[in-house]
């Protein structure tokens, strides 16, 4: 895990590091706030050290920096945390952060992620800094497995102007795992090999892989394979369609051309199959949502070039990829088939220019995406084999007005097309202006005022599907329509967000707090409506399309902070978010509900030993006022323990075992806004072993 000090341009010098009083700032929240952490200023101090807090570096802002420094709210999964989760999916892997839950059920292969009330084609996910884009129905869009992943950051929040169109809820951000993560400090060569089993399903996983490094190349091979049954539910029940079968592998070349110049080369593929529903976020049936088999594939190919001179102006990126998904399914009754192809590719090109008090990002992203879709057999829809071409140019700036005050702003300008064989085509534009004013009183704290702007463009199923939805009798079936001329999604978010850090409070310890308040407005809405069909007197089946709606409000509040004393640790994280149609007054749906964890652990035994329980409460979500609610349905709240335990003896260099137990006591739970309940009781063994 590599890890830097915290160090921003614009902290105060040494003579105003105490000065906590300031009346005439203007923000009264601010003044608040600096006034509780006044308090232990002089205790942090006191020795007259130097305040350093170690933080990771993140990427997803498109610029090495760190948390801290990016003045957003952002949150880390690492491969620590991973090994203690041990999920069965990357929305699992991230759904404790506040504001952050699973979105599509229990079934991992089909799970999404939600952040803030928003989900799917809303949330941009990438794969070392590549857009992953595939969208299609009732399909799974999350189609990577933790296991070749080392790290995941979630950047919460609108953040169109650095990546384009999706990012309106935020951005799920995955890395895959390096050579140097697999190597021993400077070994030339090394490995590891992981095996596990989890109780709930029977699942067998392992995941090897073998790294070298000579001179300025070093490479990685690695594979990954799981087998498991069906999930058992918190009542005992077997969830149809839940069993994983999976593999796949990721090559790896990285060469260091010399001082400024790198080379990044990487391929992963990720392959799966078995029998689910055709929508797998409800359970199956024999008249609507059938039985199918799915065969997955996808093929992640990069290559990354980063040139870093010695001048403060040129630290360049530039990276070209190609993505390639394809899912063949097959109805289990009938045999009735379906294959759905989507062939993504292009490049993204950076640079970071740093001038004094101004550093300035900025570049150019293009792609190209051809979606193929063939259905067979009769009353089916039809998607269209379309085209989706855009090019996105973007530069934010960050200024250091005095010692305690920053300013941010810049924006993206994305042109984009999308065209279908037989349609009319559709092009637009789209701007993403972004602006953030930052106060840091004292080393140890700031206050940050950010807004921003987001898009999403339509997708190519969403404008021009045609043929049948569904039939209600031979001859009587609801059709899709098209709609070319549908408009972007828009979000405008405002944010205020508070963080403090603080070292030496009571000893050898560290305290990182944040806490975040906004308001997104998010306009245009795509929705698919189904209009009632007519039995008289004109027999009309009715129609299913998509359209823009009104206008809606999110809005809420999340706090995390972490504390750690010597060898024990807690974690604490607490969401709250309320969605509103601004037209009706109505509940918005899929908004989580308020959520607060825990986390506490303690290291002992010569630190070979990490013992921790994590809590997670959800509270009732009854704010589901809408009119298609017309049985009043709410969402009971719930309880959930977990207990994870790590050992790593130092009588054999290199091994490491783990156990996870979640659900604890076995709860039988359902997910506000979810059709299948959750997994029960699941204790998970893994042992790894590096060499």
């Amino acid at each position: 895990m590599q890890q830097v000090k915290r160090t921003q341009t614009h902290n105060l010098k040494r003579s105003k590091q105490l000065g906590c009083a300031r009346a005439s700032q203007p923000c009264s929240l601010a003044l608040a706030i600096s006034a509780v952490l006044c308090g232990v200023t002089a205790q942090v101090y006191a020795a007259d050290n130097a305040y350093n807090l170690d933080e990771i570096t993140i990427s997803t802002t498109r610029t090495q920096e760190t948390v801290g420094e990016s003045h957003r709210s952002v949150a880390i999964t690492d491969r620590e945390t991973l090994d203690q989760r041990q999920p069965k999916s990357v929305p699992e892997a991230v759904a404790s952060l506040p504001n952050v839950s699973i979105q599509g059920g229990s079934r991992p292969s089909n799970q999404t992620v939600n952040i803030r009330g928003l989900s799917g084609s809303r949330v941009l996910q990438t794969l070392d800094g590549v857009r992953q884009d595939f969208h299609s129905g009732h399909r799974p869009d999350y189609l990577l497995p933790p296991e070749l992943i080392s790290r995941i950051e979630v950047l919460k929040g609108p953040v169109s102007s650095l990546w384009g169109s999706g990012a309106i809820g935020g951005v799920v951000a995955q890395q895959s795992l390096t050579p140097d993560e697999v190597l021993k400090d400077d070994a030339s060569f090394g490995g590891l090999v992981k095996t596990g089993h989890n109780s709930n399903n029977d699942m067998q996983s392992s995941v090897f892989a073998l790294a070298g490094r000579e001179a300025s190349v070093s490479w990685l091979l690695g594979g990954f394979g799981r087998s498991g049954n069906d999930l058992e539910q918190g009542d005992g029940a077997t969830l149809e369609g839940s069993a994983i079968d999976d593999n796949g592998g990721l090559a790896r070349l990285q060469w260091q051309i010399d001082a400024d110049q790198s080379l990044d080369l990487s391929y992963l593929e990720a392959n799966g199959e078995g029998q689910v529903p055709s929508n797998g976020a409800a359970p199956s049936n024999p008249t609507s949502n059938f039985m199918i088999d799915r065969d997955t594939r996808t093929r992640n190919y990069r290559l990354g070039y980063q040139l870093n001179t010695a001048s403060p102006l040129l630290d360049a990126q530039l990276t070209l990829w190609r993505n390639e998904v394809e899912m063949d399914e097959s109805r289990v009754s009938d045999g009735r088939g379906d294959n759905t192809e989507l062939d993504a590719y292009g490049f993204n090109l950076s640079n970071r220019s740093d001038l004094g008090r101004w550093r300035l990002v900025y570049g150019l992203d293009s792609y190209r995406e051809d979606f193929v879709g063939n259905r067979s057999g009769a009353n089916r829809p039809i998607p269209p084999d379309g085209q989706t071409d855009n090019l996105g140019a973007f530069v934010q700036a960050r200024v250091d007005l005095n010692d305690q005050w920053m300013a941010e702003f810049g924006g993206r300008l994305d042109r984009f097309s999308t065209e279908a064989d037989g349609m009319e085509e559709r092009s637009d534009s789209a701007f993403s202006p972004a602006a953030a004013l930052t106060w840091q009183p004292v080393p140890w704290g700031d206050l940050s005022l950010r807004h921003e702007r987001a898009f999403r463009a339509p997708g190519v199923e969403e404008l021009y599907t045609t043929g049948t939805h569904f039939c209600m009798m031979p001859g009587f079936c609801n059709t899709f329509q098209s709609n070319p001329d549908l408009d972007a999604e828009e979000a405008a978010n405002t944010e205020l967000t508070a963080n403090g850090y603080w070292t030496g409070l009571a000893g050898d310890d560290q305290l990182n707090l944040q806490l975040s308040i906004f308001e997104n407005r998010v306009d245009n809405f795509i929705e698919q409506i189904v209009t009632n069909p007519s039995f008289g007197p004109v027999m009309d089946p009715g129609y299913t399309t998509w359209v823009n709606v009104d206008k809606a409000k999110i809005r809420g509040i999340e706090l995390s902070t972490r504390y750690r004393i010597n060898a024990f640790k807690v974690e604490l994280g607490y969401g709250i978010t309320r969605g509103e149609d601004l037209e009706t007054g109505e509940d918005l749906t899929n908004i989580p509900a308020d959520t607060l964890t825990a986390d506490l652990s303690y290291r002992f035994w010569r630190d070979q030993m990490l013992a921790g329980v994590r809590l997670e409460h959800a509270r009732d979500q009854n704010l589901t006022d809408y009119a298609e609610n017309s049985s009043d349905t709410r969402y009971d709240g719930y309880t959930l323990t977990d207990l994870y335990l790590g050992w790593t003896p130092q009588s054999v260099p290199g091994l490491s075992l783990d156990v996870t137990v979640n659900n604890l006591a076995d709860t039988h739970y359902r997910r506000a806004w979810e059709n299948l309940d959750e997994a029960g009781r699941e204790i998970i063994l893994s042992t790894t072993y590096r060499f």
